[in-house]
């Protein structure tokens, strides 16, 4: 049985990776540095939120095939290590690496004989060739292998997304290495690119700047159909159903966000200019996620004229359905914009009842009103701005919300409801190109 080691074990990917491959059968320690945190995934208490992943970790503790710790030298055993941590974004747009050298060098003077260090961490190119160099400096190289091996998992549904996923990257300059990394993974059909380091490391950067640059395209769009009278949603269908393009992140709202494709799609800016490079379409897909969200304020601006002590009711703080994450969500800066302006700020999300379950704290949410029902939320508000496309908002009963409003006006910043039915019920829609 393969011994597999992660560090950053308690993060969204780290995680994943640790209860799935358990599931598999082979003996997985997951480390982090936070011994509160290993001893609270001890307890069953999940750090995050994510479909599948409490059973699985349940599973693989009463099998004893996944164990946790904050002891990295419990992985010098462990034959593959995954690196897991996190590749946050320095205010120049770099990627902070710091938390993947520390690891890898953690990991080299904690062993006795040879692992391979699989980097499933979004990190820039050449990284993999560094890591080497600098293992090779410090007389580590005989400890630790290089292997990149990125991650394509989606928040929502990242146990899914590895169970059945559309494809494997593994770079590598050690063809036995690159096989023992294969093999790990099931099902056998799924295709698997065996490549270099470079190329690994960029097909990460490149799948997620062209998904940013999708959405940004079709909200570009959508900003034509208001001034013309065109229904984007028609648009999106049509131009979807072409099978070069795809339906898929063709649906125009507030735009892109999250905890990677703004992150990655900056680093991927930046590595340009740092090749004396302008990416031109990199850039404007930034640029038009920036109109996008200030477009929702102007919206609420042309209804409510001066927004200074107007009370409005935010549906949606996540960066997306289906998790708890409101780091690095869209739902932030508009928040800010809307406090700066002077309004009053009501939140509903249905799976973040407060700052801390949303990972933020409360700073970055000062002055904000947290209410656990949309209804409640809404009531005596003169607009409702809809940030994030949960079902639970979907099936609003729209006479009700009407009824609790004191102005009935509904900004829909993902297209999400019914705009002739709420107007019949006397609601004022506003939504994204139509």
């Amino acid at each position: 049985m393969t011994n597999i080691g992660i560090v950053g074990g308690l993060g969204h990917v780290g995680l994943i990776q640790s209860a799935c491959l358990a599931k598999l059968g082979y003996k997985v320690i997951a480390y982090d540095i936070d011994m509160e945190k290993v001893k609270t995934i001890m307890k069953g208490e999940m750090p995050f939120q994510e479909q599948g992943l409490t059973e699985l970790v349940t599973e693989g503790l009463n099998n004893n095939t996944l164990s946790f710790t904050s002891e990295i030298s419990d992985l010098a055993e462990a034959e593959i290590v995954f690196i897991c941590v996190g590749t946050p974004a320095l205010p120049n747009g770099k990627s902070d690496l710091s938390h993947v050298y520390s690891a890898v060098d953690q990991i080299a003077r904690n062993r006795k004989k040879n692992c391979i260090a699989a980097v499933k961490s979004t990190v820039p190119i050449g990284t993999s060739r560094k890591l080497t160099e600098y293992l090779k400096d410090n007389n580590l190289s005989d400890k630790v292998t290089m292997v990149s091996n990125p991650e394509f998992l989606r928040e929502g549904t990242g146990v899914k997304d590895f169970w059945e996923p559309d494809r494997i990257v593994i770079g590598a300059e050690s063809k036995e290495a690159a096989n023992k990394v294969k093999q790990l993974y099931s099902p056998s059909e799924v295709p698997v690119i065996n490549t270099t380091w470079e190329n690994s490391e960029l097909i990460k950067y490149a799948s997620n700047a062209f998904l940013a640059t999708k959405i940004s395209f079709i909200n570009e769009i959508s900003q034509l159909c208001e001034d013309v009278g065109a229904d984007i949603r028609v648009i999106s269908k049509g131009i979807g159903l072409d099978p070069r393009i795809n339906p898929h992140f063709l649906q125009a709202g507030i735009g892109f966000s999250g905890p990677c494709l703004d992150k990655d799609l900056n680093s991927l800016i930046n590595q340009f200019k740092e090749k004396q490079k302008k990416p031109l379409i990199l850039e404007s897909a930034l640029q038009v996620n920036e109109q996008q969200r200030a477009s929702v304020v102007e919206k609420l601006q042309k209804h409510l004229e001066n927004l200074r002590d107007k009370d409005i009711a935010v549906f949606g703080m996540a960066f997306k359905a289906e998790t708890d994450d409101v780091r690095s969500s869209h739902s932030l800066p508009i928040i800010r914009k809307l406090l700066s302006l002077g309004a009053n700020i009501t939140v509903n999300d249905p799976w973040v009842k407060s700052p801390e379950q949303g990972r933020i704290s409360e700073a970055e949410v000062a002055g904000v009103e947290w209410i656990s029902s949309p209804y409640r939320a809404a009531k005596d508000k003169d607009a409702v701005l809809l940030q994030t496309a949960w079902q639970e908002y979907e099936n609003l009963d729209y006479k009700k919300l009407c009824a609790e409003m004191k102005k009935p006006l509904v900004v829909d910043g993902r297209n999400l409801f019914n705009r002739e039915e709420m107007e019949s019920h006397g609601i004022v829609y506003v939504g994204v190109g139509i």
